[in-house]
């Protein structure tokens, strides 16, 4: 990884993925879903929360994750008051480190994805020199980071997707990193939402990004079972 090209980042802000309220109202229109389809999602839903990571020097590019609630709350913590996450098992685990193997985290780095889901390794070295790597969720990688006050990386080429030339006009960078990290729930929605907009670009670009999912088998289990009901 030495090789690669790394951008700092920090956390932009933590929000709920969507407003449960919100969710409720559009739901209770929706006449295609059942009642427990309805429940199961509101309950799926109100768990998950959007972490929006952003460039810590300029042009202040973004990022964005799904965490969960408790991912949330800990990170939360963390950032404000991290006196108060000495209970937690990342600190324990940092002071264990330091206190055995006199190890100090040096960094922590988005370096790949699996499924959407960021693969991530805090990297550690251990008072002889001796180099540690550990992979972890990317809200643990920056709990640790957070506590260990060791800077949070991910792989530059991750910044650099840019909206094709067919929708600049219509189509931001920022609504294409959000589009990017959505689940596929979520997508279909947001095309829907952008053909009732008659935003046909957004649209087309949400499109290829679902066919691409498909592509690399990336289909919530979900939408696999709705598909085999169908058959």
């Amino acid at each position: 990884m030495e090789n690669e090209r790394l951008t700092e980042m920090k956390v932009c802000y933590i929000r709920e993925l969507m407003d449960p309220s919100k969710l409720l109202d559009d739901m209770l229109s929706d006449e295609v879903l059942s009642d427990e389809d309805k429940m199961d999602i509101l309950l799926e839903n109100a768990y998950e929360y959007k972490l929006m990571l952003e460039e810590k020097n300029a042009p202040h590019r973004k990022l964005m994750a799904i965490i969960n609630a408790n991912e949330a709350d800990l990170l939360d913590v963390a950032l404000e008051s991290p006196e108060d996450v000495e209970i937690s098992l990342h600190y324990q685990m940092v002071k264990m480190l330091k206190e055995q193997y006199g190890a100090t985290v040096e960094k922590a780095v988005v370096w790949g994805k699996e499924e959407q889901e960021p693969k991530t390794k805090v990297f550690l070295r251990k008072a002889d020199g001796t180099p540690m790597e550990m992979d972890v969720k990317m809200a643990d990688a920056l709990v640790i980071a957070v506590l260990s006050k060791a800077p949070f990386y991910i792989k530059t080429e991750f910044l650099e997707n840019r909206v094709p030339d067919f929708a600049k006009k219509s189509v931001s960078n920022l609504q294409l990193t959000l589009m990017r990290g959505l689940p596929m729930f979520y997508l279909e929605k947001e095309m829907e939402r952008a053909i009732r907009e008659e935003n046909y670009e957004y649209a087309e670009l949400i499109k290829r990004e679902m066919q691409a999912r498909k592509e690399r088998g990336e289909v919530e289990e979900s939408l696999e079972e709705e598909n085999n009901e169908t058959k």
